[in-house]
């Protein structure tokens, strides 16, 4: 057995589901992390002389088009690796970006105190925290099941974030404290907007952290609004993920809640994507 052998088995069924560079991409991601192949051993077809196991039901999970991350338990986020499981999101590379631009911005800060709300995996909130050790940082999530995967993630990370849970939606849920910055990545995608979305993500990603009604798709960002403008600190801000379709309409929420300036902001494919509102 070698390490092309065991490439060729896997992208030769994906690529029946995914274009070639995305079938190679899971291939090399499934061999490094559960295998121990490199890219390098791959193409220099390595001779692979430990066990291979789990190879037949990792490729049945693939096929069914089970996102990667969740097959292998892991994904990757800011330079770190965060367990992943159907409970949570799987951290994705525009929140990197969201998470880049806070940290910018929070260079002059000292001892900073944040909030994330809707934490999931907690990528955003142990990142910050491990990149600012001398930041005060709570995660804030409506789901026990994700707080669970998120404190885990900060044992791994060996970082310290304080965790509570409750809906965002009711009023006195959220913390009753003064930050320097709130941070959320919360549902944006329209249930209308379901019908776009592929398999992997449509079947297996928590549709509560995901979707709203097409009613009123941006109940979130108002209440974080709202609760924003009234527990920053003096220069503080609030900076979150949005949906690319509303970022217009996401910047006026800020703006009715009484922000003085909103920013909205491209991704690198030049998507709305996130807004960054000071006081």
């Amino acid at each position: 057995m070698t390490a092309q052998v065991l490439f060729h088995q896997l992208t030769q069924p994906l690529s029946e589901l995914y274009d070639s560079n995305e079938a190679k991409s899971i291939a090399y991601l499934v061999l490094e992390t559960r295998y121990g192949l490199t890219r390098t051993q791959v193409l220099m077809d390595t001779p692979v002389t430990h066990p291979v196991t789990d190879l037949e039901s990792i490729l049945e999970r693939l096929k069914n088009q089970e996102p990667v991350q969740y097959v292998l338990g892991e994904g990757d986020f800011y330079g770190r690796t965060f367990k992943v499981a159907p409970g949570v999101l799987i951290p994705r590379p525009e929140t990197e970006e969201l998470v880049h631009w806070t940290l910018q911005e929070l260079k002059s800060v000292q001892t900073p105190k944040l909030l994330d709300i809707g934490t999931g995996s907690g990528c955003i909130a142990l990142t910050m925290a491990a990149e600012r050790p001398d930041a005060q940082v709570t995660a804030f999530d409506i789901s026990e099941e994700a707080l669970t995967i998120a404190r885990e993630n900060a044992q791994r990370l060996k970082v310290n974030v304080a965790f509570q849970q409750g809906n965002a939606l009711q009023t006195g849920a959220l913390p009753d404290s003064l930050f320097n910055v709130i941070l959320s990545n919360p549902p944006y995608v329209k249930a209308s907007e379901s019908q776009e979305m592929s398999t992997h993500v449509l079947e297996h990603e928590p549709h509560l952290a995901l979707f709203v009604e097409d009613d009123d798709p941006l109940i979130f960002y108002r209440a974080i609004a709202q609760y924003a403008f009234s527990h920053l600190k003096s220069r503080g801000f609030c900076a979150v993920e949005i949906n690319q379709a509303l970022g217009a309409e996401t910047v006026e929420e800020f703006k009715k809640a009484g922000f003085a300036t909103v920013e909205l902001r491209q991704d690198l494919p030049g998507r709305d994507r996130m807004i960054m509102a000071r006081l």
